[in-house]
């Protein structure tokens, strides 16, 4: 006997709101998780994770709202438990079920085949990875935690020295001495003030009396060469040179520069330079003379440790007037840093030239201690 055309529909709709009552906590398995993301510097973000990609984690909180967080500035990620996670709402759907077979009770098994193509909407859970794969979508906006803006590097350096020597008993002895060096440096541009200035006396007697200042500017070609130009002027009085002024140009050579060299955080730096140099020079007795030379140049700086460095450089001036005359500069300095932006300076610079100014000696040597303070 043929069923009424009208229970069959009732039966459709049973069957519909059953797998409709099915689908509720299915999407709730499809929300977010909550999450606490544990930042580096100390503080937690909570909330409802809404993407992760190799650059950022998206999440959102119901105080702040989207929260867009660096994936370099997170140190550990933590799931955090569901507070919905208590399924109340799935016993709804077995009442729905009773109902349709308290309604029905004489359905014949033959009709299970007819219901089960009303059960094919099962599949409509696949629009939810796509609302999932909308709430992604957002997550490239640029990110809202604001970024700390580095400090600017460094470019300008001043380290001035001052120092004296005093001795009063057989002999009386007062030398004073001071230096400035101020150095800027800006992408491939670098340049270099150096003023020394002393004075002394040793019973009444000048001993000590010159000054002389020379400015150096490089520009970098490639990573390893570099021109430059180098002008020195200045006087010294126990040497009986008036004034005095020099200039060189030339090409640098970067031949090493080496991090952690022997101890961690140390550093080794190797640099030559050829290049030509023109001098002039007046005497006290009212000569001058001028030369031309080429100039041969090495400088070292070797950071040992975090509190004691070392630098070196010699500057060798053969002259174009003969084979034996020549002039050389050498300078060396140890730095122990006593505190921050105080050090202790041992210096050595040796002067020697081959044709100095008559009656004078064609060495000469400064040993000397100071105090630096850094700005």
């Amino acid at each position: 006997m043929a069923e009424p055309p009208g229970r069959n529909v009732v039966r459709v709709i049973a069957r519909s709101l059953v797998i409709g009552f099915c689908l509720i906590p299915l999407c709730n398995c499809l929300k977010a998780e909550t999450v606490t993301l544990h930042l580096r510097n100390g503080d937690r973000v909570t909330g409802e994770m809404l993407s992760m990609d190799s650059r950022y984690v998206t999440v959102t909180n119901s105080l702040l709202g989207r929260i867009v967080v660096p994936v370099e500035q997170v140190d550990k990620m933590e799931k955090q438990a569901k507070p919905e996670a208590k399924p109340a709402a799935p016993t709804a759907p077995p009442p729905a079920a009773s109902a349709a077979t308290t309604n029905h009770p004489a359905v014949p098994t033959a009709a299970a085949p007819q219901a089960a193509s009303p059960a094919q909407p099962a599949p409509a859970p696949k629009p939810g990875p796509t609302n999932a794969a909308a709430a992604t979508k957002p997550a490239t906006p640029a990110p809202v935690v604001a970024q700390p803006k580095p400090k600017p590097p460094k470019r300008w350096n001043l380290d001035a020295q001052i120092g004296l020597d005093l001795q009063y008993n057989q002999h009386d002895r007062q030398l004073y001495y001071g230096r400035a060096k101020w150095t800027y440096g800006k992408d491939r541009f670098r340049s270099t003030v150096d003023y020394i200035a002393n004075y002394g006396e040793t019973d009444g007697v000048l001993t000590a009396n010159d000054m002389n200042g020379s400015v150096k500017l490089e520009l970098d070609l490639t990573k390893k060469f570099y021109m430059f130009d180098a002008a020195g002027a200045g006087y010294n009085e126990i040497r009986k040179i008036d004034f005095s002024y020099d200039d060189s140009f030339g090409l640098g050579y970067k031949i090493l520069n080496k991090s952690d060299f022997l101890t961690k955080g140390g550093s080794l730096v190797f640099n030559a330079d050829l290049g030509g140099n023109y001098q002039q020079q007046f005497f006290s007795d009212g000569t001058d003379r001028d030369y031309f030379s080429l100039r041969l140049g090495e400088m070292t700086v070797w950071k040992i440790n975090a509190k004691l460095s070392f630098d070196q450089k010699t500057e060798y001036y053969p002259r174009f007037t003969g084979f034996g005359d020549y002039r050389v500069r050498f300078e060396a300095n140890l730095r122990y840093l006593l505190m921050p932006n105080l050090t202790l300076n041992l210096t050595s610079i040796d002067l020697y030239d081959t044709q100095p100014a008559p009656g004078v000696s064609q060495n000469d040597l400064l040993l000397r201690a100071s105090l630096g303070i850094k700005f």
